[in-house]
C-alpha cells in the first residue's frame, strides 16, 4: 500500500500525511497562483476545481494541508468542511475568500478550520501557512505519544499554543 493510500477504518486521526498539499478552488487562475507558489518552494500540489473531485480524492489520500475556496458553486468550502469533519477527517484546511465576512470566519473556525485567508493574498502567504500546518502535524504526533490528552470533537488540541496547551494541562489536572 502507498503512503497516499488511506488504510480506512473509519479514522483519519492515527494516519500521518503525504507530502502533498491540495488546493480546491473554482478559479483556475487562483489555483494556478497558489499552486505555482508552493511548487515553487518544492512542495508537491494537487489542484481540485469543485468540492466533489476533491472528496473523492480526500477519501484516498491526506495532505500535509488544504487550501480551500468559501465560494464555490454545487457545494461552498464550508458545506466540504462540514463534510470534511463529520469523517473525522483532521488535515489543516486553510478556507480562502474574497470576501471579508466575519460571520463565515466565526462559522468556519467553529468547524474546525485551521486558518482563513481572504483573497488578494502575497504570493507567500500559502508557503506560510503550509508551514504552519506541518508545525500543527507535528505538534499533533508529539501531544498524542507523550501527552495522550483528549481531543474535543473538532480536534483543535493540536491548534493551541504552548502556553495555552499548559493551561489546559493544568486544569485537568486541578479538576482530577
Amino acid at each position: 500500500m502507498g503512503q497516499n493510500l488511506i488504510p480506512w477504518n473509519g479514522n483519519y486521526q492515527d494516519i500521518k500525511p503525504s507530502k502533498e498539499i491540495f488546493v480546491v478552488d473554482d478559479d483556475e487562475d487562483m489555483r494556478e497562483l497558489i499552486a505555482s507558489s508552493l511548487e515553487s518552494e518544492g512542495f508537491s500540489v494537487a489542484t481540485f476545481e469543485d468540492g466533489d473531485s476533491f472528496l473523492r480524492a480526500a477519501s484516498t489520500r491526506i495532505p500535509i494541508c488544504v487550501f480551500l475556496d468559501v465560494v464555490m458553486p454545487i457545494r461552498s468550502g464550508l458545506d466540504v468542511l462540514q463534510e470534511l469533519r463529520s469523517r473525522r477527517y483532521w488535515t489543516p484546511i486553510i478556507l480562502t475568500s474574497a470576501r471579508d465576512d466575519f460571520g463565515t470566519v466565526v462559522e468556519a473556525m467553529r468547524h474546525g478550520a485551521h486558518d482563513y485567508i481572504r483573497k488578494p493574498f502575497d504570493r507567500d502567504v500559502p508557503t506560510l501557512r503550509v508551514r504552519d500546518a506541518i508545525e500543527a502535524w507535528s505538534a499533533r504526533e508529539q501531544e498524542r505519544g507523550v501527552l495522550n490528552v483528549p481531543t474535543n470533537e473538532n480536534c483543535e488540541w493540536f491548534r493551541l499554543t504552548p502556553s495555552e496547551r499548559e493551561l489546559v494541562l493544568f486544569s485537568r489536572l486541578m479538576d482530577t
